[in-house]
């Protein structure tokens, strides 16, 4: 069962894909983001979550009974919004067993909503260097990354992010956020569109898509895709930016079906008339 960790940005600016969830001990879970139109990424905030329920302790669990019993209270002061509280339960997870990795990682998520970086990549190394390949943990190691400027770093991330998990969507929009905020247009709708390919409905790449279109005044393509966007998340927050560029593009297109029946039509005369208007133009 997949749920969703959607990370915000400020208004105006592009967003991340987080990817990352808060974890629940052997499961995994996808996010897509909300965006905003703008050039320059800032660093992402904490924002509702919706995952599976904590799991309860059995015979032959890989970690430490109390471990888990603190992961879990932890897993239940995250979802709630108790992030600082949620801290002290992970690090005493962590301290009963060294070895649960999604608390590493879960610890990750808070100190980069908290905008702790030095803290955040601490903590998502120790839980790669239990789980190396784990999609979520190096997407969300990524994020921070690009949030302090170490764009290079970042994409070889998502990169190995998409290597373990070809089909993990938010990576492949985190790399065409990368390749847009870099003017390199092309790039981003690659990325953007291998983004929806393994996730048809990830509203906030048709939005980037048609915004691209839109400044590069493909109308209706850019309409179409914009349109669609919105038309998935209704409630996102780029919607009111959608829906200005929508009404934008709209009038434009009236306008330009006017021009174009309004434009005087040349008549091409019949080739007889052709032949003999040239035989008189000889004489």
């Amino acid at each position: 069962m997949h749920g969703k960790y959607v990370w915000k940005l400020l208004p105006g600016v592009l967003t991340l894909a987080v990817g990352v969830s808060i974890w629940t001990v052997a499961v995994s879970a996808e996010q897509t983001a909300e965006v905003q139109n703008s050039q320059s990424p800032e660093p992402p905030q904490s924002g509702a979550s919706d995952v599976d329920h904590p799991i309860t302790p059995k015979p032959g669990s890989p970690y430490a009974d109390d471990a888990i019993k603190h992961y879990n209270h932890a897993v239940e002061l995250h979802q709630s919004g108790f992030l600082n509280q949620a801290i002290g339960e992970y690090k005493a997870a962590i301290e009963a067993d060294d070895r649960l990795e999604e608390a590493y990682s879960n610890l990750g998520l808070i100190y980069a909503a908290q905008r702790n970086y030095t803290k955040a990549i601490d903590v998502f190394n120790k839980a790669l260097a239990l789980r190396p390949a784990r999609p979520t943990t190096l997407n969300g190691l990524g994020t921070v990354l690009y949030a302090k400027g170490k764009v290079k770093e970042a994409m070889e991330k998502w990169q190995q992010t998409v290597e373990a998990d070809p089909s993990f969507a938010p990576a492949y929009y985190n790399i065409g956020n990368a390749f847009e905020n870099e003017k390199d247009d092309q790039a981003a709708i690659d990325a953007y569109a291998k983004a929806l390919k393994v996730n048809p409905s990830m509203s906030d790449a048709y939005y980037r898509i048609g915004s691209i279109y839109s400044r590069d005044k493909h109308l209706a393509q850019a309409l179409l895709l914009l349109s669609r966007a919105v038309q998935l998340s209704p409630g996102a927050e780029f919607v009111h930016d959608a829906k200005k560029q929508i009404s934008t593009l709209e009038i434009q297109l009236s306008t330009k079906d006017d021009e174009e029946t309004q434009m005087p039509m040349k008549v091409i005369a019949p080739a007889d008339n052709l032949n003999d208007a040239a035989k008189q133009q000889n004489k």
